[in-house]
Formats: structure tokens, sequence, C-alpha cells
């Protein structure tokens, strides 16, 4: 291990802080749009919905640009100390002076944060998106059983009890 960091390897860390502190900010940003997205599907605002789906692929497509930049950081820093390629940020953490070891660190945790709580408010959003739909489709289906409503008799000729569908509009007219 180093005891003393050269001068290109505290460039490196640099790097990796400032990609890890851009990553951070665009991820708040993202975790932002998903709890006001929350909202926008409750409201079941089509206008609303489309531009925030456009507003957040844009911010999801910049956070996966910085993932890069931050993995091709690391690996640079890896491939100096003669680290695996595709080391984690704690196993970095070692290598570093004491306030980039403590900015990475700090940043790290908070990137851990922010993309567990994008997760699941992602995965809260998927099930109440998933509800609307069902509840949609539903509605749907019973409008076609109004509209079109099958047969009223079974195969023996007895008047079906349970299929009282159809049974609102009126075929008079």
């Amino acid at each position: 291990m180093r005891e003393i960091m050269d001068d290109r390897l505290r460039f490196l860390y640099g790097s990796l802080i400032s990609v890890l502190g851009r990553e951070i900010e665009v991820c708040g940003e993202l975790r932002g749009f998903l709890v006001r997205e929350k909202d926008i599907l409750k409201k079941a605002s089509a206008d609303e919905l489309g531009e925030s789906n456009a507003v957040k692929e844009a911010c999801v497509s910049r956070a996966g640009m910085l993932e890069d930049a931050r993995k091709k950081s690391m690996n640079k820093i890896a491939k100096v100390l003669d680290l695996e390629e595709n080391p984690t940020i704690s196993a970095l953490l070692p290598y570093a002076d004491g306030s980039r070891k403590d900015e990475l660190a700090k940043c790290g945790s908070l990137l851990r944060l922010l993309l567990t709580d994008i997760q699941k408010l992602n995965e809260g959003n998927k099930m109440l998106l998933s509800a609307s739909l069902l509840r949609v489709r539903r509605s749907i289906d019973f409008l076609g059983q109004l509209v079109y409503p099958g047969t009223t008799y079974l195969n023996s000729g007895k008047l079906k009890s349970n299929n009282m569908n159809g049974r609102i509009l009126s075929r008079e007219g």
C-alpha cells in the first residue's frame, strides 16, 4: 500500500470525487422527479406525466454518463495502484490521503443512500402505475360487457343467472 499519494493519484482521486459530486447532484434531481411523479400519477394527468417522463429520461441519461465516468476514474486509480479492475469505492478508500479519504467515504455513503431511495421510490411508482392500469383495464372490460353482453342462455337453454351484464342498455329504440 502506498503511504504517500503522488500527484497523479491526487489528481485521479480529485477527479473521482468531482464526478461523484455531480452524480450525487443528478441522483438528487432524479429522486425529486420520482417524488413529484407519484403526485402526477395520482392526479392521472397525461400531459404532466409526459413532461415528467421527458425530464426524467434526460436526468437518467446524465446519471448514466456520470456513472460511466465514475467507473473509468475508479479503473484508472485501480490501474495506478495495481488493483483489480472495477473496484468499489470501499476498495479505493485505504489508498486515499486524509481529506480525500473522508470526502470519498462521504460521497460513497451519500450516493448509496440516494440510489437506494431512488430504487424504493421507483418501485412504489411502478406499483401505483400498475394498479392504475389494472383499474383502467377493468373499466374497459366492464364497458365492453355492457355494450356486448354476450350470451344470456346456457347450452341447455336455461337462463344464465349470474350474467347480468348488458341489462343497462335498452335494445328498443
